[in-house]
């Protein structure tokens, strides 16, 4: 049986990588380059999360963090003037 803690992170790790796909939907689209390969790579980071998640695999969400941390930084630092410069 999973504990609430397991299924916590399959939840949030799912959430991102669905992130990731609205991210690409014509709605949200801000260019057709990097706006979309920074939502690939946050649905991607998100899957691997998802499946390292799903079979209780810490070492693989340990090795997926690097990841999940760059899809974020990347796309802020593309998408958030002043992004990492402090106040």
């Amino acid at each position: 049986m999973a504990s609430a803690q397991d299924s916590g992170v399959r939840n949030a790790a799912i959430a991102l990588a669905e992130s990731g796909n609205l991210l690409m939907m014509p709605a949200h689209l801000r260019d057709e380059d990097r706006w979309l390969q920074d939502a690939r790579l946050m649905r991607d980071a998100g899957l691997a999360a998802f499946k390292a998640a799903k079979a209780k695999d810490v070492s693989g969400l340990e090795q997926v963090n690097d990841a999940l941390y760059q899809s974020c930084v990347t796309c802020h630092q593309h998408y958030r003037p002043n992004y990492g410069r402090g106040r």
